[in-house]
């Protein structure tokens, strides 16, 4: 009886255990259900991911002309010469490959200027000769007769008479096949020297010429006054294009050869000195990218050191941008600096012809490639990450056009801070709104640079031990800096965004959408009698930078017309990314102050950043004040843009009406 009872005992133990373990699991699986929200609350709600490319011009673009100002008249561009060595006398010079030849008192001289040789290799007596150049290993010469002569470059010289050129020849130069002769008097000739029989071309060129070198066949000619011009001899349209002079601040030379040699410029001065030549620049010119990713979608925000982008590269950008890492062109947001100091970027018709389109080589190669491997790169950094957002405010700008309205002025300085959680190192983006214009007196005025961005961008990272920050133009057409000097306005941001950083910000949560809308403003362009009108007008004033641009807008429109290609719209486009909380607005064109605030005017409950020269800066976008005070913004400006017309009075109002509708 005692052992049955003991049994029983031992049982209902057994099974009170069993039943508290049992208790216990069902305890902790109410936990975890209950815990589950909050645990996937505490995920992180996006990934980040950030990268910068330069898009500093390679050295074998021989000189390129900086964008943003009209004047000086005579260009401004980014050559300047570096001094090497100086030499015995030189009346003669030329390049071929990777070696400088030279004539020095009847003897040729060879060398490589990057081999770290001293020396000058002696080639032979070349006898009285005017003009020399180097082709597929051979040593070609014209005489004081005009005869064309060859010789092998081995062995030494040994003249033997192929044909004959214009008495007038003094220069020479080869590119491919072919040979370039010119004189003095802005004549050339080119003869294919793979061709059975030498037959000489005449080509327009420039007058005074006193030296010719080549590149990949663009031909560049040094005048007797220092200016050096280009012209791309396979394109039968191209004109003779300044691209570098003797302008007092960055070239001082007297330069009187030239020569390519290893795709860099050399040149030798009045006193016997040779020179490299290089770009003027600060070396800090980027594409910068963070590409942002919650959920299934991916934004990438995009800031390029240049004044502006025309759409039609954009465009061409985001779709390689799309083929590649299949992210919408919707969700590729493309933001220019707007700094006056980046090599010219886009169209700008109605300017002096060096300023009217950029170097194709540096826009489809320097800057596509930097802005696709910047994006390419921030996608594949991509990491868990916090983001937040604050605001602070700065006064390093004033309104320039509407001075009774001070007012209408933001000084919000945007920060958003991105905390990467696997090793808590931060990135940061900054927007404010102010033009890049420092400076225009003395070689800064000359000098590749981002401006005052470069310099808060540079202080933000340095300051806090960051490795990447991103800068983003605000609506800042009529918004000018107060300060005298970039170095000054920079630190003025930099200090505030550092102080944003320290204050408390509002964390960025939710999901991302992404919206690019476009507003189509009706042209009226002029009549074509308005239009001969005012060119005769203008026309009378040559030397005149302000008249000259008003003929050749004239001249544009009258193109227009013959070819029946006038614009009926000017498209503004409006970029929308929402990432959670926090709204960017994008717009295109160098948008003017009312339209960012009256977008955050919309939405003041919300966080709202507002940029400009989005996507597309093809002229000035004016509110109805400009217009009706016939402001550069709102008037002249659209002439130096090339654009049909001004905007009709009531523009920000179809705009504005317009997003709020969309409602984005």
């Amino acid at each position: 009886m005692n052992m049955l009872k003991r049994e029983i005992r031992i049982k209902n133990k057994i099974k009170e255990k069993q039943k508290s373990k049992t208790m216990k699991i069902k305890s902790l699986i109410i936990s975890i259900i209950i815990l589950l929200p909050n645990l996937s609350i505490a995920q992180p709600a996006y990934q980040v991911g950030t990268s910068k490319s330069s898009i500093e011009p390679d050295q074998s673009l021989i000189s390129l002309h900086l964008g943003g100002y009209g004047s000086p008249k005579a260009g401004r561009f980014t050559l300047q010469w570096v001094n090497k060595e100086s030499l015995q006398e030189v009346s003669l010079m030329t390049g071929s490959g990777n070696k400088i030849f030279i004539l020095s008192k009847g003897i040729l001289l060879c060398k490589d200027p990057e081999s770290g040789n001293s020396s000058w290799k002696e080639i032979g007596k070349t006898g009285n000769v005017k003009a020399i150049a180097v082709l597929n290993e051979n040593l070609y010469a014209v005489d004081n007769e005009g005869s064309l002569l060859v010789s092998k470059l081995e062995g030494g010289i040994k003249w033997k008479k192929i044909g004959s050129v214009d008495n007038s020849v003094t220069v020479l130069t080869s590119s491919g096949n072919n040979l370039f002769a010119a004189n003095n008097s802005g004549l050339m000739w080119s003869a294919d020297m793979a061709g059975k029989s030498i037959d000489w071309t005449k080509i327009q060129s420039v007058e005074d010429i006193i030296s010719l070198t080549s590149k990949d066949g663009r031909i560049y000619a040094l005048n007797n006054e220092g200016v050096i011009y280009q012209y791309e001899s396979w394109n039968k349209y191209h004109k003779w294009l300044k691209v570098a002079y003797r302008n007092g601040q960055t070239i001082k030379e007297d330069i009187k050869h030239i020569s390519i040699v290893h795709n860099r410029i050399y040149g030798i001065d009045n006193e016997n000195k040779l020179y490299i030549g290089e770009h003027r620049t600060e070396g800090t010119l980027t594409a910068r990218a963070m590409a942002i990713k919650g959920g299934d979608k991916t934004v990438v925000l995009v800031s390029v050191d240049v004044c502006g982008l025309n759409d039609t590269f954009t465009g061409l950008v985001k779709q390689e941008i799309y083929k590649e890492l299949n992210i919408p062109v919707s969700a590729v947001f493309i933001n220019s600096i707007h700094t006056h100091f980046a090599p010219v970027s886009q169209n700008w018709l109605p300017w002096q012809e060096p300023n009217q389109r950029p170097d194709s080589v540096y826009l489809y190669s320097t800057i596509r490639t930097g802005i696709v491997n910047a994006v390419r790169n921030a996608v594949k950094n991509i990491s868990p990450a916090e983001m937040q957002f604050g605001r602070g405010t700065t006064d390093i700008g004033y309104n320039r056009s509407l001075n009774e309205h001070q007012e209408i002025y933001d000084s919000a300085v945007d920060v958003i801070k991105v905390k990467f959680l696997k090793d808590n190192s931060e990135d940061y983006l900054f927007m404010a709104a102010c033009h890049p214009v420092f400076s225009t007196a003395g070689t800064l005025h000359y000098t590749i640079s981002p401006n005052y961005p470069g310099i808060a961008r540079k202080l933000v990272e340095e300051r806090t031990n960051t490795l990447n920050s991103l800068f983003l133009q605000g609506t800042c057409g009529d918004i000018n800096p107060r300060d005298n000097g970039e170095y000054i306005t920079g630190e003025k941001l930099a200090n505030e965004v550092i102080a944003v950083l320290n204050r408390p910000m509002t964390k960025i949560e939710g999901e991302i959408s992404y919206f690019l809308d476009t507003i189509n403003i009706p042209t009226t362009p002029w009549k074509k009698e308005d239009i001969l009108a005012f060119r005769d007008k203008n026309i009378i004033k040559p030397g005149d930078v302000d008249a000259e641009k008003n003929v050749k807008w004239c001249d544009l429109m009258l193109r227009y017309y013959d070819e029946g290609t006038m614009p009926k719209f000017m498209p503004i486009y409006v970029h929308t990314i929402n990432i959670g909380n926090w709204k960017l607005v994008g717009f295109s064109r160098e948008t003017t102050t009312g339209y960012g605030l009256g977008v955050k005017n919309m939405w003041p409950d919300k966080l709202i950043s507002v940029a400009g020269y989005t996507n597309d800066v093809s002229s000035y976008l004016p509110t109805h004040m400009h217009i009706e005070n016939k402001t550069y913004e709102g008037n002249n400006s659209f002439f130096w843009y090339g654009m049909p017309n001004v905007f009709p009075e009531n523009v920000d109002d179809i705009i504005l009406d317009r997003i709020k509708s969309l409602h984005r």
